[in-house]
């Protein structure tokens, strides 16, 4: 094993970190961020990790009805726990800064730390790629590392969102999200998962991506003082913006 895959697994941990900052360091009105995350996150469900889902499982003996039941599980599972754990607070304004103590911003940090979950899902994918083929390893990581930046931006927007603007939590969580990817290509280097249980993984987290974007995300974006037709337009702009990335990696 030479020390290439190392280098190139550690690429996305600059790209979540460059997006995290950018909204970071943002100190207007998050309903724009928001409504773009939604795009992004829905764009990257139906674009991207179910279309890899349903090729890996194919290729795997998988068939479609199980990738589409895995993912219908999935958003079935994070409704209940929505509901379960009492996580919904229609009534938060984005401008208030919410106490940490507040079920919302709970909220805010099991979503986020299922956003770095995934990350490191991805990163076993860059570390199985590398394990297969290392021309499938470099195409997987380029992937990645356009995702990185969108998902960097998705973490520190649900974490403003839910604890407040100045919250002590955000840069550690940027922090760990960005070293997420890196992590999971060692473990998927050293252990070189099934093919089939990352279709799976695939189908979860397009689930979850396309709960958190409808349930919660483009709710809170539209309920601000932007207006519908620029809300519309931005998230359009996310899901354009997923389709533009995945032409490039794909090319």
């Amino acid at each position: 094993m030479t020390i290439a895959p190392f280098l190139l697994a550690a690429l996305p941990i600059v790209s979540t970190l460059i997006g995290g900052l950018a909204v970071y360091r943002w100190k207007k009105d998050l309903h724009p961020w928001l409504s773009l995350s939604g795009g992004i996150l829905l764009g990257v469900a139906f674009l991207d990790l179910l279309p890899e889902s349903i090729e890996i499982g194919v290729e795997s003996g998988l068939s479609v009805q199980w990738i589409a039941a895995a993912t219908l599980l999935a958003i079935f599972v994070f409704h209940v726990l929505d509901k379960v754990l009492s996580f919904h607070h229609h009534e938060q304004v984005l401008e208030q800064e919410p106490h940490h103590h507040h079920p919302h911003g709970i909220k805010a940090v099991i979503r986020a730390s299922g956003m770095i979950l995934h990350s490191i899902f991805n990163g076993i994918a860059i570390g199985g790629g590398f394990a297969i083929d290392a021309r499938l390893g470099i195409l997987v990581t380029i992937a990645v590392i356009m995702h990185a930046f969108s998902d960097g931006m998705s973490v520190v927007t649900i974490l403003k969102d839910g604890l407040g603007h100045k919250h002590r939590a955000i840069l550690p969580f940027l922090c760990i999200g960005s070293l997420a990817p890196f992590l999971g290509a060692l473990i998927g280097l050293s252990l070189a998962p099934q093919q089939k249980i990352i279709a799976i993984l695939f189908a979860i987290f397009a689930g979850f991506f396309i709960f958190l974007a409808l349930s919660d995300i483009l709710p809170q974006a539209y309920r601000g003082k932007m207006s519908t037709r620029k809300g519309l337009f931005l998230t359009a702009l996310g899901i354009l913006a997923v389709m533009f990335i995945l032409s490039l990696t794909h090319a």
